[in-house]
């Protein structure tokens, strides 16, 4: 009887089978802060490059998207969703740095910023790899490419807003002023902000600016723009939630609203110009992951890398567009046209959840690749000497 007692109260110690897992297995903290079609497709790259390395199966990635925690045979992933709430995601870190995480990888500004920050006051802070971040430099993550904290790089979303701004020109040769939707709650809508303001002196255009701080706002921002008679209503980069977008489009009036996310002319916009790479970012971020994790990447002296790419995209539901009609000189250079959530254009490659993935390549071609892409990104001491010293002269 004792004997038996001991063994059951041995049993009642050991972890279940499902949560085994190798001692020495690497941890992962994956921190998103919420999901959206946008974000799935980082996440999908992720969990892509992750499988083809052989660091997850494809039963593991089952669990994991199913919503659970892997323990896995070859890495123990953290795989957390915030569902944009700032106080969850605040706990989504704390959690993570309590489980012991090697590495953490956060999916969107805000929550790249809150792991740095929960992270100041430790003696030996786990990597930090980013990626969606629209401005590392605003936000305090970094004060330049290769100045940054020592456990510290990642991936940004590239804007190209002078592109951005020549597409508002192609709708309407004649607009005269821009009025901009702004989160408050943002850390790099500040120097949005001041960028499009430049933008309007080297042009001629006004900038009328209305703040916003949650979606319920957007449609009285939006009311205020348009009662202003700004010609074009334009929404700031974002990595947050798509909520109110529908509400800034209902409120336009036959005021064209732009994005430069291309993604949100699927979500309501009239016309998108911008950033299209949210797949590329996940890889470029998986990159680094694996990389830290092979032992291969010294994250002190790796650079943050970006994400080019340029497309254009428009809305042309009547519906969603009330007033609002095409230029020829625009319509000549969109990549991708939405009628009714469906793309019409011919060979797009927009990214699309189900219909993006990997290229085809043997594993030693695509190491070979990876290993490239991040040589690019070593910082020496003659490039990080150079940038001290542009950030030294400007601070004089």
């Amino acid at each position: 009887m004792k004997f038996a007692l001991v063994i059951l109260l041995l049993a009642l110690l050991l972890p279940p089978a499902s949560m085994a897992a190798d001692d020495d297995a690497p941890t992962l903290a994956f921190l998103r802060f919420g999901q959206s079609p946008s974000f799935a497709l980082t996440d999908r790259a992720v969990l892509d490059m992750l499988e083809v390395y052989g660091f997850i199966n494809a039963e593991e990635r089952a669990t994991m998207e199913a919503g659970n925690d892997l323990h896995g045979e070859n890495i123990n992933i953290l795989y957390r969703d915030a569902g944009f709430d700032l106080p969850t995601a605040n706990l989504m870190v704390e959690d993570a740095l309590d489980e012991g995480a090697d590495v953490i990888l956060t999916v969107s500004t805000q929550v790249g910023m809150i792991a740095l920050g929960a992270m100041s006051d430790m003696e030996d802070p786990p990597a930090l790899i980013f990626a969606i971040v629209t401005d590392p430099h605003a936000s305090g993550l970094a004060t330049a490419t290769c100045i940054k904290p020592p456990n510290v790089t990642g991936t940004l979303m590239h804007f190209d807003y002078e592109e951005y701004t020549n597409i508002a020109y192609l709708q309407d040769p004649d607009f005269q002023s821009i009025g901009l939707l702004a989160n408050a709650d943002d850390p790099a809508t500040a120097g949005y902000i001041s960028t499009i303001q430049q933008f309007g002196e080297e042009y001629g255009f006004t900038v009328e600016v209305e703040t916003v701080v949650t979606a319920a706002d957007y449609a009285l921002g939006t009311d205020s723009l348009v009662d202003s008679g700004v010609d074009v209503i334009v929404l700031p980069p974002r990595t947050g939630s798509s909520a109110g977008i529908s509400a800034i489009v209902e409120s336009a009036y036959g005021v064209p609203v732009f994005s430069p996310l291309v993604s949100d002319v699927i979500h309501g916009v009239t016309i998108a110009a911008g950033f299209e790479g949210w797949y590329r970012e996940g890889i470029h971020a998986a990159r680094m992951v694996i990389g830290y994790l092979e032992g291969n990447l010294d994250i002190a002296t790796t650079a943050i890398a970006s994400t080019p790419g340029f497309a254009v995209a428009v809305k042309n539901d009547s519906a969603d567009a009330p007033g609002v009609v095409f230029t020829e000189a625009l319509l000549a250079e969109v990549d991708y046209i939405v009628q009714d959530g469906v793309i019409m254009s011919e060979g797009a490659l927009f990214e699309i959840p189900g219909e993006i993935g990997l290229s085809e390549m043997t594993l030693q071609e695509r190491r070979a690749e990876d290993v490239a892409f991040l040589e690019n990104l070593h910082c020496s001491p003659d490039m990080i000497a150079e940038q001290l010293s542009t950030l030294t002269k400007a601070e004089n």
